[in-house]
C-alpha cells in the first residue's frame, strides 16, 4: 500500500534526528536479529515502539530510563537488511 510506505513498521529502517541534531538510522528487527553496531533493534525495544506507526515527519518521544527524547523521523525505508547468516 503505497499510502503505509511513509509508516514505520516492522522490518522498516529509519532514519531519526535527536533534540541535539544528531542523526541515526535503526532498523527494527525481530528479537533474534538484533546487531546494536547496525543498528538493528528489536521491535519490542523503548526506541521500536516508540517509532512503530508513525510517519515521516513526525516527532517521538522517546521514554527511557534516563529520561525522555525527542525524535524527528526524517525518512522511513524498507530495504533488505545486511545479515551474517548465508
Amino acid at each position: 500500500d503505497a499510502e503505509e510506505a511513509d509508516r514505520v513498521f516492522f522490518g522498516a529502517s529509519v532514519d531519526v534526528v535527536n533534540e541535539a541534531g544528531a542523526a541515526r538510522t535503526v532498523s527494527i528487527v525481530g528479537v533474534d536479529e538484533i546487531d546494536t553496531a547496525r543498528g538493528y533493534i528489536s521491535w519490542v525495544s523503548p526506541m521500536a515502539r516508540a517509532l512503530l506507526k508513525s510517519r515521516e515527519g513526525d516527532t517521538v518521544t522517546l521514554r527511557t530510563p534516563g529520561g525522555t527524547e525527542e525524535l524527528t523521523i526524517e525518512a522511513v525505508r524498507y530495504v533488505t537488511l545486511a545479515t551474517d547468516v548465508a
